[in-house]
């Protein structure tokens, strides 16, 4: 929470509240899922991806481990396209770094989003280092919300917006410098109108973009 002396507790998780519904809306139309093929009809939602424009080509960026996994079935790997889209089947190759994890697929033209639906590379940090003092903001489709999919007809999924400090204690022993972990505490779990949830099983969440709400270099806790 964000360390204040005029701000009340309740004030404290109001802000947030609003700024994590802001981003949940703001968000969702950049964001995508990765899709192993079953067979010509079917579908298998395997984690989450960010469509962004990187060196002014379409691209989309997802963790490696996502790909691999996707790839296992048949027919091979599709992505989500939109509300009421056919989801777009990868052809051609896949660019993949193993060391940090992360792949990257620079999307054909005839990729049915718009322009608009691409986070600019320029709004893309390249640097942890304001992540312990900001308050973090996940956006992607956990397996649980994602049916498998009837390719012909669309894809059935519902988001997870989430939001949580940095996790700085009991960090997983091969985490590498590059890494960061983001607390993922069910207990006392609310949506945005602070109302209790459902726990959601994390799984189909890898490859989620992060993203920073903007309050880095206020005190937080």
């Amino acid at each position: 929470m964000i360390e204040s002396p005029s701000l009340s507790l309740k004030e404290k998780e109001a802000f947030i509240r609003d700024a994590l519904g802001a981003m949940a809306q703001h968000s969702f139309g950049f964001i995508c899922s990765i899709i192993g093929v079953v067979d010509e009809k079917m579908g298998r939602h395997y984690g989450s991806a960010l469509r962004c424009k990187l060196d002014g080509r379409r691209a989309v960026l997802t963790a490696l481990h996502v790909i691999e996994a996707a790839r296992h079935e048949p027919l091979g790997l599709a992505i989500s396209a939109g509300y009421g889209q056919r989801p777009y089947i990868v052809e051609g190759p896949v660019n993949v770094d193993p060391i940090a994890d992360m792949a990257i697929y620079f999307l054909p033209d005839d990729y049915p989003c718009a322009d608009s639906s691409f986070w600019p590379s320029t709004r893309i940090h390249r640097s942890i280092d304001q992540l312990s003092t900001d308050y973090l903001f996940l956006h992607g489709f956990p397996g649980k919300h994602s049916n498998p999919s009837r390719l012909l007809g669309g894809v059935v999924s519902q988001s997870l917006p989430y939001g949580a400090m940095r996790r700085l204690d009991d960090l997983p022993g091969d985490l590498e410098p590059f890494q960061f972990a983001i607390e993922y505490d069910p207990v006392g779990m609310v949506n945005e109108t602070g109302l209790a949830q459902d726990v959601i099983d994390p799984h189909g969440l890898s490859g989620s973009p992060v993203w920073r709400i903007g309050v880095s270099g206020r005190s937080s806790h």
